[in-house]
């Protein structure tokens, strides 16, 4: 950068008025993160609304399904005690049915229901109507013509009839809500990167207000004092900004404040010991990128960078660079600017975005896109693929009898458990409540078995080492891929939520038979 001659701007320029620009481009900055910090606050809490309107319209799809189930059992039944354990099962599944559908309409505090459908959604839930009010009767008939042994066929094909439709819409109103879900987050995308780009403008504006005219007073102070070093150190010091003072050739450096030094966590001393290299992460290519324009003379403004602390702590800061001359020889004055807090905060947008927050496993909404991308897969290699339906014993039990800290332990063992058990490459689900979801990539039923024996006995040892007073056990249905049979994700997990229920009702028969 050639010297820049002092005119009557510059020297016009004072301390004060330097200070006042870097009071109001800091406080800008500052309120711009905060807002940005209280915006992406509501849309984590949005998102987290999406994703539990989305399970529970989901799950309104399989509870349908499940009291066409049930309606067959009863009638199916071999003896009158296994009709009334059908009937009282499908009276649970109807009362759950009906009051999802309730607070997918109105909401419903307890089970985290807004209720503020768009006009789309609500047409949808209006043509689904007939169909959902013929089941909900059909199968209120059903339950009292059984307890009195009359005729139940007329019931069991009207709920039948209505099934089909009633599915329909609801995957049309899942995939509305998907989209309404997906549409929002991409608002908050834009909207993080509108204040991101705010803020770079803002920093922008302080380079070329603040930083290029601080330059031309440095030169003017310099070769007006003789090129003092002590009046170079003084502005440098008072700077509010963290600065680096670095060697344009090797890019050691010269010179730190103390900013600088809060913001690396050691002492002015010690930075001036170092490369500027030692401060920055050497595996983040950006940084590579970074160092490699300063070593090619290329000066860069506003640059995202990852330093690292006394500690090795990561640091995220944006960086901005200017070529000065100082005691005779030609240097880069390096500011930095600490955005760590606005770095977390969209990391943990994105985070909730696509696991449980509980549990840590992969959500609904992400786990059915792995599930369509594995099916796809599988469909064009030619691979296997394997899917287990699983459910956790009790959990509803444990709530009631043990309280809801006993639960939310049962369900993050049980995540643990299949963290633990399953290969590198599978990947686990929670669909919601108790349910998950394993994807076996590459992997026969055979294999898959074997996984699940280990997740057995990984929870059966850790029952008996905690010393619970409630089993902790699960029940699974595993279906392997077929072209043929499985066109879609969910006719995959259909399959496989029929094997599971049909090995609880086993279990369960199992233990009511067990005298101990």
């Amino acid at each position: 950068m050639p010297d820049i001659k002092p005119n009557s701007s510059a020297s016009s320029f004072t301390v004060d008025q330097l200070r006042k620009r870097y009071i109001v481009a800091l406080g800008l900055i500052a309120l711009l993160i905060v807002a940005s910090q209280g915006i992406m606050q509501c849309l984590i809490s949005d998102q987290e609304h999406d994703s539990r309107v989305v399970n529970i319209a989901g799950r309104q799809r399989m509870l349908s399904q499940r009291i066409t189930k049930q309606a067959y059992y009863i009638a199916k039944a071999d003896s009158a005690q296994t009709a009334a354990d059908f009937r009282h099962q499908l009276q649970e599944v109807l009362g759950l049915w009906e009051r999802s559908h309730k607070g997918l309409l109105h909401g419903d505090a307890e089970l985290g229901l807004p209720g503020d459908n768009s006009s789309d959604v609500i047409a949808l839930f209006e043509r689904i109507t007939p169909d959902y009010l013929a089941i909900v009767d059909a199968t209120k008939n059903l339950l009292s013509a059984s307890e009195r042994g009359e005729p139940i066929d007329q019931d069991i094909l009207l709920i039948r009839n209505h099934e089909r439709s009633f599915l329909q819409g609801m995957d049309e109103i899942v995939f509305r809500y998907d989209q309404e879900a997906m549409h929002r987050v991409n608002v908050a995308r834009w909207l993080a990167l509108g204040l991101m780009a705010i803020i770079l403008v803002a920093l922008a504006l302080e380079a070329m207000l603040i930083f290029a005219p601080a330059t031309r007073r440095i030169r003017h102070d310099m070769r007006s004092l003789e090129k003092k070093e002590e009046d170079m150190s003084s502005l440098f010091s008072a700077n509010p900004t963290a600065m680096l003072l670095v060697d344009k050739k090797d890019l050691a450096i010269l010179k730190a404040n103390q900013q600088s030094a809060d913001l690396l966590s050691c002492t002015v001393q010690d930075i001036t010991r170092n490369e500027l290299r030692n401060y920055f992460d050497g595996s983040c290519d950006t940084n590579n990128h970074f160092l490699d324009k300063l070593i090619n003379n290329t000066l860069l403004s506003s640059h995202e960078v990852v330093l690292l602390d006394s500690q090795r702590s990561q640091i995220f800061a944006l960086a901005s660079v200017r070529e000065i001359s100082f005691a005779g020889e030609d240097v880069y004055v390096l500011g930095l600017m600490n955005i760590s807090e606005l770095k977390k905060a969209q990391q943990t947008l994105e985070y909730y975005a696509a696991y449980d927050e509980m549990t840590g496993l992969l959500n609904r909404r992400t786990g059915f896109l792995v599930l369509a991308k594995a099916l796809a897969r599988a469909k064009r290699d030619l691979r296997q693929l394997t899917v287990c339906f699983l459910d956790l014993d009790g959990l509803k039990t444990t709530n009631d009898r043990f309280g809801h800290a006993e639960g939310d332990w049962m369900l993050c063992t049980t995540a643990k458990a299949l963290t633990n058990s399953i290969r590198s490459g599978d990947v686990a689900v929670r669909l919601g409540g108790d349910e998950f979801l394993l994807i076996f990539h590459d992997c026969p039923v055979l294999e898959a078995s074997r996984l699940l024996a280990r997740i057995e006995d990984y929870l059966s040892a850790v029952g008996t080492q905690e010393h619970k007073p409630f089993p902790i056990t699960v029940s699974y249905g595993l279906a392997a891929y077929d072209p043929i049979l499985h066109s879609t994700p969910d006719d995959l997990i259909a399959e496989a939520d029929a094997l599971m229920y049909i090995a609880k009702q086993k279990r369960q028969r199992i233990d009511a038979n067990d005298p101990t």
